[in-house]
């Protein structure tokens, strides 16, 4: 049985695996309508700024992102930890690749996040409205989750 660091070293992640898409933000409606209010209330400290004049989760927006002219990053790995953070309220996941560790919010279905699964994430970079000093001003905005089936 290999453990996940022999995985990672014999570079065995994502190649043959097949993966199932388990998020994605187009069908989240609740999300982005959750951003977009955020984003348009003035008196908020939360939301996104417009890019390229783009409203975030707009058709426009998504456009944009099938056209490349928001661009689009991906990153693979595998599922290293999954725990609750904050208050023991906030879902989130380690994967490991690489490049090394990163941590990231648990989006879509809870319980397909395993340790030891290949995982794909598929975002984009979006400048929050107003950065506070506890974040950067970049978020990592998630698009698509898939994990190993």
């Amino acid at each position: 049985m290999l453990f996940v660091s022999e995985l990672l070293i014999g570079k065995h992640y994502c190649n043959n695996m097949k993966l199932k898409q388990i998020y994605n933000l187009q069908k989240d409606l609740r999300q982005i309508k959750i951003i977009q209010e955020a984003s348009f209330d003035q008196t908020s400290k939360f939301g996104y700024q417009t890019t390229n004049g783009l409203l975030f989760g707009t058709k426009e927006w998504f456009n944009a992102i099938k056209r490349d002219i928001i661009t689009k990053h991906t990153i693979q790995g595998i599922i290293t930890r999954v725990y609750m953070s904050g208050h023991n309220d906030f879902p989130e996941f380690e994967m490991q690749n690489e490049n090394g560790k990163t941590t990231w919010m648990r989006y879509g279905v809870d319980e397909a996040y395993k340790v030891g699964k290949q995982i794909e994430i598929i975002y984009v970079e979006q400048y929050y409205k107003n950065p506070i000093n506890i974040i950067k001003p970049i978020s990592q905005c998630v698009i698509d989750v898939k994990i190993e089936i």
